[in-house]
């Protein structure tokens, strides 16, 4: 049994090709059907395991003040410990990935513009990364991008190449965003309508299972989708390796699928 073909360009100037991309770009988050599964950018362990010992030093700290002015500052040096540690989760757990019968919705809102149907997504074209929060050191990747789903400590992440439906975001606001594979360099133009999501979960093989069992559910062809993810892993590091992570999908470029070869 033939499953359900992904999207795939032969010839740009074929209208029947062009009508048919636009048709897909123009879904929606309520064109993506049933929510199967949720997945947030949670901070890692070792931030969650440095926070409570903060807290519980913090607190102990502040309970033997031997007066009510010292206990006035060490309260205060507790209420910041609570903040900080607050406000770094909250931004990573803001960032929602939901995993849909017919493709992915990511961000934060409910009724998100960034959603990646399954027709566009490749299963050949993902991996998992860990210090996903490096990337943008590398030289061919900007600093900051509306496809970085991530919170300020993620310590991993799924990186899935499929439609990009950002397109709004990193043009209007030029001096916040950067451009995935400009045809120029410094360009505003992107040189593809394909671009890599990079979601931050510390569940990234789970991320994995869950989208190849939803693709394989829809009809496409994605199972080993989530194996594959983890053969192709990489680890980020402060110095970037010559090669880019996120290596382009150009317009004309086959899916290479779960059989195909794998990533450099």
């Amino acid at each position: 049994m033939t499953g359900r073909e992904f999207v795939a360009f032969t010839d740009v100037n074929d209208d029947a090709q062009i009508e048919q991309f636009v048709e897909i770009a123009m879904q929606t988050w309520a064109d993506q059907g049933t929510v199967l599964a949720r997945f947030r950018a949670w901070p890692g362990r070792v931030f969650i395991g440095v926070t409570a010992i903060l807290v519980v030093a913090s607190a102990l700290f502040t309970a033997v003040a031997p007066d009510s002015s010292q206990l006035m500052g060490r309260a205060a040096l507790l209420f910041s410990v609570l903040f900080w540690a607050g406000l770094f989760v909250a931004l990573g757990a803001i960032e929602r990935h939901r995993v849909c019968e017919h493709g992915l919705i990511v961000g934060f809102r409910t009724r998100s513009q960034y959603v990646i149907p399954w027709s566009t997504v490749d299963p050949g074209r993902v991996r998992i990364a860990r210090r996903p929060v490096l990337l943008g050191r590398h030289p061919d990747v900007p600093s900051m991008s509306p496809h970085f789903r991530l919170g300020w400590l993620s310590t991993e992440a799924l990186f899935v190449n499929g439609l990009d439906t950002a397109m709004h975001s990193w043009m209007a606001n030029p001096d916040l965003f950067g451009v995935t594979d400009p045809v120029k360099l410094g360009g505003r133009a992107r040189s593809t309508p394909f671009v890599w999501w990079v979601l931050g979960t510390q569940r990234p093989r789970r991320l994995a299972e869950a989208i190849e069992a939803a693709m394989v559910a829809d009809g496409y062809d994605a199972h080993g989708l989530a194996e594959r993810a983890m053969r192709q892993s990489t680890t980020l590091t402060w110095r970037p390796a010559p090669r880019n992570p996120i290596p382009p999908r150009y317009p004309l470029d086959p899916v290479l699928g779960v059989n195909g070869p794998l990533l450099p």
